[in-house]
């Protein structure tokens, strides 16, 4: 059996993807698969033709990968291929999309107001500013369809807006902006291989205050505490959450799921679904399914038999 690994190259996201790469080739050294890495560049439809792979496992981050273009490519090429498939992945990387999914589950999210790069242009800051009234400070402004913290400001002052705006817009042509949630970050692994589990809960506890891009991916800047400290109604229905919003964006396989949990009132928000999350040495969905019993070669290993429908 051939795997290819398709490594995202040309998104902002591109060191993720090749550390998660790294540690998905080594888990399928250790399973004995023959593997091909096969770039996400111009040459990935002539590469992938060559390749004569029997199913294909996505290392890519963001857009060209995590957004469903090369879903759609594999499903041109009837190749099998392990996460989400095309409307998903597309639906979960677009935050906006997202958002009036979960809205329409009742699902609760952070109130949020999107903005186009055309109207911050053709409008007045005094304007927007009145439109964003509805949002309690401080909030939180990301592009649309970005993962791993890029471009993401928190704003505790109107002075600081347009300096998050501009941000967010040099990596999207719409960003969003919420009300930032006080309290705990916990994350969500859904193991969907027969039917969703949540597994372990993991709370993260961010060393310098904010669970940024280099907090998230240097080690030692966070700690990750397996099962979350949350009472027992509170954490199941956390669970319960993570896999009624992997089943509301018809998430495949696996995904992860960001939630807060705010202080004082232990309400849950559920913040995004990653169809793809990292799986770098580092990285949460792998820690949680390590601490549920599954090793990182046989994570990947039931992947594959999922989605060749072996398992």
């Amino acid at each position: 059996m051939r795997v290819g690994v398709l490594i995202g190259v040309k998104s902002s996201e591109k060191e993720i993807a090749l550390k998660t790469a790294r540690n998905i080739i080594n888990a399928l050294k250790l399973k004995g698969y023959d593997y091909i890495e096969i770039p996400i560049d111009e040459n990935v439809v002539e590469n992938i033709k060559k390749s004569k792979i029997d199913v294909a496992i996505i290392s890519a981050h963001g857009k060209y990968g995590e957004d469903g273009t090369i879903q759609g490519l594999l499903e041109l090429l009837g190749i099998p291929y392990v996460g989400s498939g095309v409307l998903a992945s597309a639906l979960a990387l677009d935050k906006m999309m997202a958002k009036k999914i979960f809205t329409f589950h009742q699902i609760p999210t952070p109130k949020w107001k999107e903005l186009s790069k055309k109207e911050i242009e053709t409008r007045d800051l005094n304007e927007i500013l009145k439109d964003l009234s509805y949002l309690k400070k401080p909030w939180i402004i990301k592009p649309a369809t970005q993962g791993s913290t890029i471009g993401l400001s928190l704003v505790n002052q109107e002075e600081e807006l347009l300096k998050g705006i501009e941000l967010a817009f040099q990596y999207d042509e719409n960003i969003i902006v919420e009300e930032y949630i006080k309290g705990i970050e916990i994350t969500a692994g859904i193991y969907d291989v027969n039917k969703p589990i949540c597994l372990p809960l993991i709370e993260i506890i961010p060393k310098t205050g904010f669970y940024d891009y280099k907090t998230k991916y240097t080690p030692g800047l966070s700690d990750h505490i397996i099962p979350a400290r949350l009472p027992k109604e509170v954490y199941e229905k956390a669970q319960g959450l993570g896999i009624l919003a992997h089943q509301a964006l018809g998430c495949r396989h696996l995904s992860r799921v960001d939630m807060i949990v705010e202080e004082n009132t232990n309400n849950i928000y559920v913040l995004e679904v990653n169809t793809i999350p990292g799986m770098t040495e580092t990285s949460l969905y792998p820690e949680a399914a390590k601490a549920f019993g599954i090793e990182f070669p046989d994570l990947i290993d039931n992947f594959i038999k999922a989605t060749l429908k072996v398992i």
